[in-house]
């Protein structure tokens, strides 16, 4: 399996989790899912952002062309989805990709960029904060702090705080004294550990949480059996700085590629 295939898959994975929410999350977000071959569609019917449905992971197995697309697309709308975004590598999108997006009506959106670190040791990171994998009674807490830094809808805290407590997933945090100021989590997939969910709070900012929480993670993962760590932020404009970025590329990560996201439409 190619390095591409597996950071895919491995994104895929860390969506494919929120299917597992408990009943009365996936209830009250309209929560569901379906695998097509390798890749998967994630519907959130109730997400008010419109951030989480998605289809991840296609093309590897089978390549990208009319039939799946619009496969992928009526699972979307059996579900009740108004809005698909597509996170699809760049290296598997078809020649006539273009006139895909066309015929569906889907257009091209923001650029990501996937980072990637190969197992090895990881550099100490100074940082006058307690870095930690937080308790099972902390979860509402770390998820609060996302709601708050991504500006994510209150109704979405259930979702986030049953994420770091589910399968596979280990969720950490940096904490001021008693006060838990920045979050993090890992997803192990196999060979590869998905790293997301960062945030600190703005007071608490420059003071080496995010690098160290995410170097926390890659030791983590290294210890598990990875032997590659990946994550995900948006590619910053000319002249622009995105802080994420930074910190992945202080703790050694490399950007393995460009990815924009394609949305579809209702």
């Amino acid at each position: 399996m190619e390095l591409t295939e597996r950071l895919e898959r491995a994104e895929g994975e860390m969506i494919w989790a929120l299917t597992q929410s408990p009943p009365e999350v996936v209830d009250a977000l309209g929560i569901s899912g379906r695998r097509i071959g390798k890749g998967i569609v994630l519907v959130m019917s109730k997400d008010s952002i419109d951030y989480w449905s998605r289809a991840s992971g296609f093309g590897f197995d089978r390549p990208i062309d009319s039939a799946l697309v619009g496969e992928i697309l009526e699972v979307a709308r059996a579900a009740g989805s108004r809005v698909l975004n597509f996170h699809l590598a760049p290296e598997v999108l078809p020649a006539d990709w273009a006139d895909i997006c066309a015929e569906y009506g889907i257009v091209a959106g923001g650029t990501w960029v996937k980072a990637v670190r190969e197992a090895g040791p990881v550099a100490p990171v100074e940082t006058d904060l307690r870095i930690g994998v937080i308790a099972p009674d902390e979860a509402a807490v770390w998820a609060a702090n996302q709601i708050e830094v991504f500006g994510i809808p209150a109704d979405q805290t259930d979702l986030l705080a049953a994420f770091a407590g589910a399968p596979g997933i280990t969720a950490y945090g940096a904490w001021d004294g008693d006060k838990l100021v920045a979050t993090g989590a890992l997803v192990v997939s196999g060979e590869v550990g998905e790293c997301v969910s960062g945030t600190t709070l703005p007071a608490y900012r420059g003071r080496g949480a995010q690098s160290a929480i995410l170097a926390r993670r890659a030791e983590d993962a290294f210890a598990a059996g990875c032997r590659w760590v990946t994550s995900e932020t948006g590619k910053p404009g000319p002249g622009e700085h995105n802080s994420s970025l930074a910190n992945m590329e202080r703790v050694g990560f490399k950007v393995a590629y460009d990815r924009p996201i394609y949305r579809w439409k209702v």
